[in-house]
């Protein structure tokens, strides 16, 4: 049996830990998103008006409180009954009123996750002695987060947070180092790609994925990444380099853009300016880490599927009936967008990337 290709079950809410049904009746449209960057943020679409809420504007819904407030803690819930899947916690942050023309009062929902208290302090501090986990572990503490942090990477002498959001800053030593970057209830996640634990899937078009369009562009590869700099220590200069087999080393076959680059237009090295290394250790782990950064996005597909609640950043992909370059597995999914609407159901919306086309037959 062919699944529907509309999903019509409305999401559910749970408000301070209680189901509130009246959101999930008033829902018109609703909106979940995330990255590898972190931050996963909600907007909900409510109608102001129905039973209880005739007469003047002073009596439209979801306005009291009753139902949602600033500050209240919001769960989300999308899938049909067999699958529903909580995708969205956190807190809300923002409620906005729309009074069109000839159209139903609407109120806004704005939420984010745990992430938002980092986005809102701002600093200028240094630390010493540390790795990119150790300081995603203190700034989680500072939050009272729990911290899961993991990723690899030099330990620093000096690292400065130069007028930053707390956000900005981790997001910036996540892509030092190719960590990525998220939270799940009140744990701040710092940790390399592949420790999401998320399960693999298998999308075929025509099926569960309804659209998909794909990429294989050179503009952005390299043959080489070097990050220079100068050890104060040992008085000399540095000058570090990272390859295509970095990217070799993580992928299963097919053909890399380093490579595919060198065979069509030449090699290329591209000269890391923005950071100056201090000691060989740092160089070589950002030169790796950009390098990768680079290759792993050789191919991009974004596809839309009729609901997958179970799909989050950083679930393994395998894509079927897709066409013989892009077909089969090894793609990572870097950013979701879930969405409802009476009309259109349920909607999963991704973005993926993969490191190689599939080898000519």
């Amino acid at each position: 049996m062919t699944e529907p290709a509309t999903a019509t079950v409305s999401p559910a809410f749970e408000v301070d830990g209680m189901l509130v049904k009246d959101l999930a009746r008033d829902c018109v449209r609703l909106e979940i998103a995330e990255g590898v960057e972190g931050l996963r943020t909600l907007r909900a679409h409510l109608l102001a008006v129905g039973s209880g809420a005739k007469g003047p504007q002073d009596r439209l819904l979801h306005l009291d409180g009753t139902t949602v407030a600033l500050g209240s803690t919001l769960k989300a819930a999308l899938g049909p009954p067999s699958a529903q899947r909580y995708v969205f916690e956190g807190v809300v942050s923002a409620l906005e009123l729309v009074l069109g023309d000839g159209e139903p009062p609407l109120v806004l929902v704005h939420a984010e996750d745990a992430l938002m208290r980092l986005r809102m302090t701002r600093r200028q501090r240094t630390y010493t002695k540390v790795t990119d986990a150790g300081i995603a572990e203190e700034v989680a503490r500072e939050h009272g987060l729990g911290a899961d942090a993991d990723a690899p990477g030099p330990r620093y002498d000096v690292v400065q947070q130069l007028n930053q959001s707390d956000l900005a800053f981790l997001r910036e030593r996540a892509r030092l180092v190719q960590a990525e970057l998220w939270a799940t209830g009140r744990t701040l996640h710092f940790r390399a790609r592949g420790s999401r634990g998320a399960d693999a899937q298998t999308l075929v078009y025509g099926e569960r994925l309804l659209s998909v369009r794909f990429a294989a562009d050179l503009a952005h590869q390299r043959s080489e990444v070097a990050v220079t700099g100068y050890d104060a220590d040992r008085r000399e200069g540095i000058d570090e380099r990272a390859g295509p087999e970095v990217v070799e080393a993580e992928t299963a076959g097919g053909r890399v853009g380093a490579r595919l680059l060198a065979r069509a237009l030449g090699p290329g090295t591209s000269l890391r300016v923005r950071e100056a290394a201090l000691t060989a250790e740092e160089a070589q782990a950002w030169a790796r880490a950009e390098m990768l950064r680079r290759g792993r996005r050789f191919v991009t597909v974004a596809g839309t599927t009729n609901g997958s609640p179970d799909l989050v950043v950083g679930s393994r992909l395998t894509l079927r009936s897709v066409g013989a370059p892009f077909e089969g597995e090894g793609y990572h999914v870097t950013r979701i967008r879930h969405s409802f609407d009476p009309e259109r159901g349920f909607r999963t919306r991704f973005d993926a990337e993969r490191s190689c086309l599939n080898e000519a037959v």
